[in-house]
């Protein structure tokens, strides 16, 4: 159901991108170590995070802060889509930062800016933005002290003798246990072809004897489809890599 009048109506989506002059500010700590101290620097570019759904029953007149937008920045773009990163393309030379400040619109004004609103983003591109905002929000960080041994399978998923393999996977899982040391640790593969799953499982193994023993060591790996990937493993994993597997063009491709 879209409401008439609704910000959904006039053509507004998650991803919409815009251009305005508006402020981009932050509260750290005072030089007096007591107090708040703003951050603000104006900020030309944005870009609709709130979802579709909200989107359709936010109506234009409506002048409550309620719409995210997050700043787009073009200065030193990342060199891969960066789906699992912190940052992502959303176009060829501009991304977003997930822990970049954020703005709160009201709808009446975010109506003003429909003029300077650009095409939409490219689709594939739409859908790493909104699947990109998911694992931001949804997904912890791996901790700290495990951040070099999931770096390091995320680099031996990357290598290129690995990739014909990993075109198939469609995403990698790691689960730690840190409470031995060196940590233990387990990979899961989600594949799109049941037929793979020898190959994959061989492929799994591979990795887990090229990560070294003195940064944790491999507990156990498999590999089955999505219908066959309990709900409960996604939520309680983490993806391989968080900073490094990405999207490599436009749509989806394997674990790289």
């Amino acid at each position: 159901m879209v409401l008439e009048e609704s910000l959904y109506a006039f053509g507004w989506r998650q991803g919409s991108v815009f251009r305005a002059d508006l402020p981009l500010g932050a509260l750290v700590l005072s030089p007096d170590g007591v107090s708040p101290d703003s951050r603000q620097t104006d900020h030309g570019v944005w870009i609709v995070a709130t979802q579709d759904c909200d989107l359709a029953f936010l109506k234009v007149g409506n002048n409550e802060p309620s719409v995210e937008v997050r700043p787009v920045y073009d200065v030193d773009p990342p060199t891969d889509w960066g789906i699992r990163s912190s940052r992502l393309l959303v176009e060829e030379q501009r991304y977003v930062v997930g822990d970049s400040p954020r703005l709160t619109v009201s709808p009446a004004l975010l109506q003003t800016y429909t003029g300077v609103r650009e095409p939409s983003i490219a689709d594939g591109r739409l859908v790493a933005f909104k699947t990109w905002l998911g694992l931001r929000y949804d997904r912890p960080a791996v901790p700290p002290h495990l951040v070099p041994l999931a770096k390091r399978i995320g680099e031996e998923v990357r290598d290129k003798k690995r990739r014909l393999v990993g075109r198939r996977v469609r995403d990698l899982l790691m689960q730690f246990d840190d409470s031995l040391d060196p940590p233990r640790y387990s990979l899961f593969a989600v594949l799109e072809s049941p037929e793979d799953h020898g190959e994959v499982r061989e492929w799994l193994a591979d990795i887990a004897r090229s990560v070294p023993r003195r940064l944790g060591i491999a507990d156990r790996f498999d590999a089955a489809t999505a219908d066959e990937t309990a709900f409960s493993l996604v939520e309680t994993s983490y993806a391989a890599d968080v900073a490094q597997v990405t999207w490599s063009g436009p749509e989806p491709e394997g674990a790289q």
